[in-house]
C-alpha cells in the first residue's frame, strides 16, 4: 500500500527521486504498456453511465476558468439577433454558450 505524500512544486523539484520510487514507475510503466494494469483503488473503473455525468472542469467550476476572450465581426440574421437581445442582459455570453456546446458537443 502506498502513502500520499503532498508537496510544493519547489519540493517536487528540489527532491530526487529514490531508486525506489524509480523502480515502481518502470514496473507500472511496463504494466500500463504491455496491457497489465490492475484495479487502482485511487482510480475506480467507471461505467459509460458515469462518464457521461461528468462535466468539464471549466464548467463545474466557472470562477476558475476565464478563456481568452478574441473580438470578431460575423454577420448573423437579423431575426436570431433580435431574439437573443430579447433575452436581456447577456446575450452574446449565451450565444457564445451555445457555440460552446455545439463545437465541443457539450450538454
Amino acid at each position: 500500500m502506498s502513502t500520499l505524500v503532498t508537496m510544493t512544486l519547489d519540493e517536487v523539484e528540489r527532491t530526487p527521486l529514490t531508486a525506489e520510487e524509480i523502480q515502481t514507475i518502470r514496473k507500472a510503466s511496463e504494466k500500463a504498456a504491455a496491457g497489465n494494469v490492475t484495479y487502482d483503488p485511487d482510480c475506480p473503473k467507471q461505467t459509460k453511465e458515469e462518464l457521461a455525468q461528468f462535466e468539464p472542469w471549466y464548467e463545474a467550476h466557472p470562477d476558475w476558468y476565464k478563456p481568452k476572450k478574441t473580438d470578431i465581426h460575423i454577420k448573423i440574421d437579423t431575426d436570431v439577433l433580435e431574439w437573443y437581445k430579447a433575452q436581456g442582459k447577456g446575450y452574446q455570453t449565451k450565444m457564445n454558450a451555445v457555440l460552446r456546446k455545439y463545437a465541443f458537443g457539450l450538454k
